[in-house]
């Protein structure tokens, strides 16, 4: 019995790796934020106050998401709440670069996202060794890619503006 569910879990995390949608949405984003965070860490660029944003929007995202059912289909709904801490921080004329705030919307989403999927595989009794199957399952029109990028963009064109008017930016 336990050979089997192992012979599952593992055929149905081969089959997670190779799709499409999870490349696009979890696998290619992940790394390129985990690799945009480290090398903002080691260069000293990282502050305090931006993890702290991070940590505490963490939290209001966690409470904010909603799974809505609808026949055969289970859909989950997250609010961004580092997204909105983002923009706050812009319209304050403080400078968040646009590799970090797409970098730090990724991992709070994808934390919460994998966090609700673990949590919906024990509500509704699913197999726990299947439970990330969702994860990005839409691909590019999943919140995981559309949101960071959106976010990024924000940000980006948020600087630039602000930068045209001859704006003074803090660092944050």
């Amino acid at each position: 019995m336990a050979d089997a569910a192992l012979t599952l879990g593992t055929s149905a995390f081969a089959n997670y790796l190779l799709s499409t949608s999870a490349w696009t949405a979890v696998f290619i984003p992940g790394t390129l934020s985990l690799t945009v965070v480290a090398l903002y860490a080691r260069a000293g660029r990282l502050s305090r106050r931006l993890q702290l944003l991070w940590l505490f929007s963490l939290p209001i995202t966690l409470v904010c998401m909603r799974w809505q059912y609808t026949d055969d289909m289970h859909q989950l709904y997250i609010y961004s709440a580092f997204s909105v801490g983002c923009m706050m921080i812009l319209f304050k004329r403080m400078y968040i670069p646009p590799l970090m705030a797409y970098a730090l919307t990724f991992l709070s989403l994808c934390l919460v996202n994998l966090t609700a999927a673990f949590r919906h595989a024990i509500d509704w009794n699913l197999p726990l060794e299947t439970f990330y199957y969702g994860v990005g399952g839409a691909g590019i029109l999943d919140a995981l890619f559309v949101v960071p990028l959106f976010t990024a963009a924000a940000a980006a064109y948020a600087t630039a503006r602000l930068k045209s008017r001859s704006r003074m930016l803090v660092h944050f």
